[in-house]
């Protein structure tokens, strides 16, 4: 982190922590992890043992009301591992449950939260991605009207039909925070955030979906037939569950950003090292000019990236100056580093294989994983594009004219 002096004596000790575990734990062991999902599990749970799971939640249940510079500091440690691993942490920390916490929804934290914060490890799931219109539904210009999966309110419950596409967690979690509509017509007003708990009648799940990358994370279909849930499961209602949508996206996509820096890192310290030793034209291959100025140019978008990254965790842990988080500048500010971060860490990971050769490929050399992993960072939340739409609408009106 290049803004060493915001950091407190806890933060130092996270990723001291964080940092010293994955040496040990993941990275010596990422071919079994990604062969075997019990092995993953295995190293989730010594991560809940070491307090990670229950830091992200409100000290009244059993968490440690972590700041967001704790988790980007957690994510990007564990990304120069796995990309899956802190991925599935990231979520597990919080970030799913972090809108009812915020607003105070005591039914909802009362039902979940327990579950991350005792000792056991529990899953969360953001259940997005309609299987009908696919990005539609993180689409902003469209305000709600691309989101298929409905929920109508009968009496004193929410009856949720649809069906989702590639959920992280989808089959293994405790609760899917779906996303909803009541009216598409309704715009951003219909738009409803339901808290839906996993033994859910009418609630089932696809197969888990196979990947190149990200396999120790697990993807699979979410499906609602007639699913019922009590009102109170709702987040907040019209209109504010719009607001927390958008919050969300910007969450979610400063996470993304968080172990795109790490697995960008990871590809760095590889190349560095290798060059660093392997011979060409009698000398290192690190001291020909043309492979410094490549790794010069790694690392000057390492160091923009972590400042764009922790610049925006410091803004997200003092909301009181920088205003809310569902505002258009603060969306736009996040999605920039989203996008920033995604493709810089894919431009990084493909210019260090260019100093590697054959080897950047090759199975028994872990770079090939830092190839895989990069890519998915550009790909998920709606892409790059959609993404860019919500960069747009901080600087002015951006209108869906279809």
């Amino acid at each position: 982190m290049n803004l060493e002096h915001l950091l407190t004596d806890e933060d130092r000790q996270i990723r001291e922590t964080v940092r010293d575990f994955t040496k040990k734990e993941i990275i010596p062991n990422t071919k079994n992890l990604e062969a075997d999902y019990s092995q993953v599990e295995k190293v989730h749970q010594k991560l809940v043992d070491l307090g990670i799971q229950a830091l992200g939640y409100p000290a009244d249940y059993g968490g440690g009301d972590g700041t967001n510079t704790a988790l980007g500091i957690i994510c990007e440690e564990l990304a120069k591992g796995d990309g899956g691993i802190s991925l599935s942490a990231g979520i597990n920390w919080g970030i799913i449950l972090k809108p009812a916490i915020v607003v105070k929804n005591k039914t909802v934290m009362d039902r979940f939260v327990p579950s991350f914060c005792g000792g056991k490890l529990a899953y969360a799931c953001l259940s997005m991605t309609d299987e009908a219109g696919g990005a539609d539904s993180e689409n902003p210009l469209l305000a709600g009207a691309g989101i298929k999966t409905t929920a109508r309110l009968e009496g004193d419950e929410y009856v949720i039909n649809g069906s989702k596409a590639w959920p992280t967690h989808g089959g293994i979690a405790e609760c899917y925070l779906t996303i909803c509509t009541t009216d598409p017509k309704a715009g951003d007003e219909g738009v409803a955030l339901i808290y839906v708990p996993k033994d859910a009648p009418g609630l089932s799940f696809g197969k888990p979906e196979k990947k190149m990358l990200f396999k120790t994370s697990v993807n699979s279909a979410v499906h609602y037939d007639n699913v019922r849930v009590p009102k109170e499961y709702r987040l907040a209602g019209p209109g504010m569950d719009a607001n927390f949508y958008h919050f969300l996206e910007s969450g979610t996509g400063w996470h993304s950003a968080t172990m795109s820096l790490g697995i960008a890192e990871r590809a760095f310290e590889i190349v560095l090292d290798y060059t660093g030793t392997r011979q060409g034209g009698f000398k290192p291959v690190r001291q020909h000019s043309m492979a410094a100025g490549i790794l010069a140019d790694m690392a000057i978008g390492l160091d923009m990236m972590r400042a764009s990254i922790y610049n925006l965790s410091c803004m997200m842990d003092h909301l009181d100056v920088y205003g809310s988080p569902w505002s258009p500048t603060f969306i736009s500010k996040a999605a920039a580093t989203r996008v920033f971060a995604s493709d810089m860490a894919v431009a990084i990971v493909n210019k260090g294989a260019e100093l590697l050769g054959s080897m950047a490929i090759s199975e028994d050399f872990p770079y090939e994983k830092c190839l895989r992993d990069a890519k998915v960072t550009q790909l998920w939340l709606g892409g790059q594009q959609i993404c860019r739409y919500r960069v747009a609408r901080g600087y002015y009106d951006l209108k869906n004219w279809a």
